[in-house]
């Protein structure tokens, strides 16, 4: 028996802003390691032979995606050959999938539409638009091809709305290629199938750390998360308790970057308690890391007070941690106010993470 093998990959979202690297080269580069990123699977997919690239929702980022983008996700898929790409709608895509796009498509691009099948060979893929999909419009497919559903949203259970892997049970699916959520998961359908979020190709912001590429399967129902991201990124947390300079500050950040690779993006956020009069020099700090391809230094430590002291103290710096700790707010909140409040009083800035 001919065994075929698919590439799963899904939120791409090419055109992004990627507005966590606040550096306009960086980001600039990121955006072509997006795109690149697709090509690289294709490449793949080429040369292992893959017979398909499934693309489960957001190839695109804002659904008025630049002509530009657009013409390269066109150029990729006719740079493919043999292979076959099936691109399914996000909530993101939008108008990005216009008629111009759809009609520049190759003839190895398939546009899912909601419940239509496309079979080539013993192998049937089916799309469902919308990130709710009501199980009552996904039909039984037949028992002997080998069933492949693609859909954008989110998993949930009872009677949530979105996609109901339990109420899918039953229909022939082999493997269902979801999109939406960016980092791998997985889990059964029912005996015969399985169910894969692959994740995104790249990480975007500090909120897609770590390792991310796609999914492999096979007709076998053999499956594997594939790690295939140009770079990663990390949120690295350093507490700085107890140093009061910036050089014992910045020793201790770069042994804790040591062992990651300097072709990676950083989010280094600082924390622990220090004294209120220590300065945490974010700008010059950033400016050392500068032989990583990014690095934002995010500074959350809280400061070290004296409770007994400022209690009794009679000066504006006793009043107003009097003050503020009368008010009803959270211990976090309190900190964070006293944290800004006595570096005014000594003059200095601190930069708030937005992130």
């Amino acid at each position: 028996m001919e065994v075929y093998r698919f590439i799963h990959t899904a939120d791409l979202h090419l055109d992004s802003a990627l507005s966590s690297i606040n550096n306009g080269q960086k980001a600039k580069a990121r955006r072509v390691e997006l795109t690149d990123s697709f090509k690289r699977m294709a490449d793949f997919a080429k040369n292992n032979n893959v017979c398909g690239i499934i693309v489960a929702g957001d190839m695109f980022d804002v659904k008025n995606a630049s002509p530009v983008v657009k013409q390269q996700v066109i150029d990729v898929i006719k740079s493919a050959g043999n292979v076959t790409f099936y691109l399914l709608g996000g909530n993101h895509d939008g108008k990005a999938f216009d008629d111009d796009f759809l009609s520049a498509l190759p003839k190895n691009a398939v546009m899912l539409k909601n419940g239509v099948a496309y079979r080539s060979g013993n192998v049937v893929v089916a799309g469902f638009e919308g990130d709710v999909v009501d199980p009552a419009q996904v039909p039984v497919f037949e028992e002997n091809t080998f069933n492949v559903a693609v859909m954008h949203g989110q998993v949930v259970s009872g009677n949530g709305e979105g996609i109901n892997v339990k109420r899918l049970a039953g229909k022939n699916i082999d493997y269902l290629a979801l999109g939406h959520i960016h980092k791998f998961e997985e889990g059964k359908i029912d005996r015969r199938g399985r169910w894969a979020y692959c994740g995104c190709p790249e990480g975007r912001g500090f909120d897609e750390t770590g390792d991310k590429g796609f999914v492999l399967f096979d007709t076998l129902g053999n499956h594997k998360f594939v790690p295939f991201c140009k770079r990663q990124l990390h949120e690295i947390k350093v507490d700085i308790t107890g140093l009061d300079s910036y050089i014992s500050q910045l020793d201790k950040i770069k042994k804790q970057l040591a062992p990651y690779s300097k072709d990676d993006a950083f989010k280094v956020v600082l924390v622990g308690q220090v004294e209120p009069g220590t300065h945490v020099d974010l700008s010059s700090i950033t400016a050392k890391l500068d032989d990583l391809f990014y690095a934002k230094v995010v500074d959350k430590t809280s400061a070290k007070f004296d409770v007994k002291k400022l209690e009794s103290e009679q000066s504006l710096r006793g009043e107003f941690f009097r003050v503020v700790s009368s008010l009803d707010l959270p211990a976090e909140q309190k900190q964070q106010v006293l944290r800004f409040g006595f570096a005014a009083m000594d003059g200095r800035g601190i930069e708030d993470d937005q992130d």
